[in-house]
């Protein structure tokens, strides 16, 4: 990159952690949450509290979940970029806003209101939230956000599309700073739709890479990064938590994901000026599910070739379950925070690699992060693959 891009601002929103030092802890831990017994026709919903939203604007409440939940996020990132409730030249601030369904359980609201009671009582408070860039909207005028604004639908990876888009925004000089994140929501209908694809945990619990996985916990989440020109963070003076030294965006037919990832994570590398061998850490995409997982570790190690089987590679879903468009960003807020204290946490409950898996899994205690660079990856399921590093800041 011509512009050293740095991330100011980490918030973050799931289930059992609001805020980055409560998600770090739980990550830290390796909470993966209460087994379930259920079978994967009943999947239980994983939702954040509502007491999470209790301070926002009341004028606000006709926000839907999605509005919610990512509002929720931007705050807290915005707050810990030490911008106080407006980031700055609104003008020179912008908003990218990735999320993989959507206002899919919205429209399912809306849609089931009109066939219930007829198309002339369809309510309009619901339907203003039917658009996906909705949420988008609510946080550039709670914010002040005057800048480029996008919303990308793009599925799974649309987080870390967000992100790359950021960081073009800053790069090319049309913003200052970019407020970039993901978000998703469950409805019971989407999570049937994810059951009878049989790639859920009947156990409730996500082993990546695993012998015995089978299948990916799910959960809503909101992740918001903000990102800024590293002489501006530093003149304001901000906290600057990693840099983003480069990324990479491939796609492909599905049959071909392991590729996308491999050719994703060369552009990465490329574009910060690394090779394999100067990776401390590794923040893995894999979910539990066993197609997505060889995807995973084919692409990693076509990319690294014999280093994969050398550096630490970490697995946030295994904590924090699938969170779609979330889970990308939530991946780099992590890593931010490697790069920025020096560790890496491990997680639980894979023992034994599947097979043909050669990675080099951290479980149990973190782990110094040495060197101090960090690959983040994302695929999509359906052709797409995204690829970030991170490096600690010089000063």
């Amino acid at each position: 990159m011509s512009r050293s891009i740095v991330i100011s601002g980490l918030g973050a929103v799931c289930p059992r952690a609001a805020g980055r030092a409560a998600l770090w802890e739980l990550f830290a831990r390796g909470d993966t949450g209460p087994a379930s017994t259920r079978e994967p026709s009943v999947p239980a919903l994983e939702r954040i509290p509502d007491a999470t939203f209790d301070k926002q604007p009341a004028q606000l409440r006709h926000m839907d979940r999605l509005g919610r939940i990512s509002l929720a996020a931007t705050t807290l990132a915005i707050e810990d970029a030490g911008l106080g409730t407006t980031p700055g030249d609104p003008l020179q601030t912008g908003i990218a806003f990735g999320s993989g369904y959507g206002c899919l359980p919205t429209n399912e609201e809306y849609l089931e209101g009109i066939l219930e009671r007829g198309a002339r009582y369809g309510n309009p408070v619901v339907f203003q939230n039917t658009v996906t860039n909705a949420a988008t909207g609510y946080i550039s005028m709670v914010h002040d956000l005057r800048g480029p604004n996008a919303t990308l639908c793009s599925g799974w990876t649309a987080g870390l599309e967000a992100l790359r888009f950021g960081c073009q925004q800053i790069e090319e000089g049309h913003a200052e700073r970019m407020v970039v994140g993901g978000a998703d929501t469950l409805s019971p209908r989407l999570l049937e739709a994810l059951s009878l694809q049989g790639w859920l945990s009947r156990r409730g619990v996500a082993r990546p890479f695993s012998e015995a996985s089978d299948g990916m916990r799910v959960s809503e989440a909101a992740c918001t990064l903000v990102l800024e020109e590293h002489t501006r963070a530093r003149k304001r003076g901000a906290h600057v938590h990693a840099e983003v030294a480069g990324t990479g965006h491939r796609g492909g037919p599905p049959t071909e994901q392991a590729r996308a990832l491999a050719r994703a994570v060369g552009d990465a590398l490329r574009a910060a000026r690394i090779q394999p061998e100067q990776l401390g850490a590794v923040f893995s995409g894999a979910n539990g599910r066993r197609d997505f997982d060889r995807w995973e570790y084919r692409g990693l190690q076509e990319a690294l070739g014999a280093h994969a089987a050398r550096v630490p590679t970490t697995c946030p879903k295994a904590v924090l379950g699938e969170t779609f468009s979330a889970a990308g960003t939530l991946a780099v807020l992590l890593g931010a925070l490697a790069v920025d204290t020096g560790q890496v946490p491990g997680f639980a409950g894979t023992t034994h690699l599947a097979p043909g898996c050669q990675l080099n899994l951290l479980s149990g205690a973190a782990r110094p992060l040495k060197p101090e660079w960090v690959l983040v990856t994302a695929l999509g399921g359906e052709g797409s693959a995204l690829a970030v590093v991170l490096r600690r800041c010089q000063p």
